[in-house]
């Protein structure tokens, strides 16, 4: 059956790249954008991953990782509500679980019978203003407008809330998309101006191995 799986697995990404190709769009040097023909388009490449990928190892793996680097950070995490953005099968959401937040995440496509994940796009999120402690994510990489990403992410934190922001080195460091990646930086520098831009600070900035080499970006929401 495993064997059937893979075979299913691949034959779809086979299918799907077909489809997408590798068209990608230069964007004033610092970042790429992948060339999709409209936003639906780009939301039905997103949503396949989880069709063409086992998150099994990864969801033990990953959980332990990032349930260590979180735990050295100086936060209260029983007292923090946390959403965690694009989060899969829910592997991040695990990981605050287990330090004691209320945590949930949201995904283009949280699969069946998903306890952790909900629907939901994080272009346009469904969460009051003002609402969340903590917001985390290692998905940029598959955004189809990160401006726009910053923008929700400070809506719907609390004045003096926290964007925990994991990503994986750029181009400049010798790194490239791969096929279900939508968005790409030359480098992480690149990636934090925006958000200092869009009304955030950049408190600590961590050097991380797993599940890439790049870095935890801590990025405080200014409460003006």
């Amino acid at each position: 059956m495993r064997a059937l799986h893979r075979l299913k697995r691949s034959l779809r990404k086979r299918a799907l790249f077909r489809k997408f190709g590798e068209r990608w769009n230069r964007e004033d040097g610092h970042f790429q954008k992948r060339s999709y023909v409209s936003y639906e388009a780009y939301l039905e490449h997103q949503k396949a991953k989880l069709e063409t990928h086992d998150f099994g190892e990864y969801d033990t793996e990953f959980r332990k990782v990032l349930r260590e680097r979180l735990a050295t950070l100086d936060i209260d995490w029983p007292t923090r509500s946390v959403l965690c953005l694009g989060a899969r099968i829910g592997t991040e959401v695990k990981a605050f679980l287990d330090l004691g937040a209320a945590a949930t995440g949201i995904d283009l496509n949280p699969g069946e019978d998903n306890r952790y994940v909900i629907y939901g796009d994080f272009h346009d999120l469904q969460f009051a203003s003002g609402s969340i402690d903590v917001v985390y994510t290692n998905s940029l990489d598959h955004a189809f407008e990160l401006e726009r990403i910053a923008k929700e992410v400070r809506r719907v934190l609390k004045p003096d809330g926290l964007f925990i922001l994991e990503a994986v080195h750029g181009r400049d460091q010798g790194i490239n998309p791969g096929f279900f990646e939508s968005f790409f930086w030359k480098n992480i520098d690149e990636l934090v101006r925006v958000f200092e831009n869009a009304g955030f600070t950049a408190s600590r900035r961590t050097p991380i191995t797993h599940p890439w080499p790049g870095e935890q970006i801590c990025l405080q929401r200014a409460s003006v």
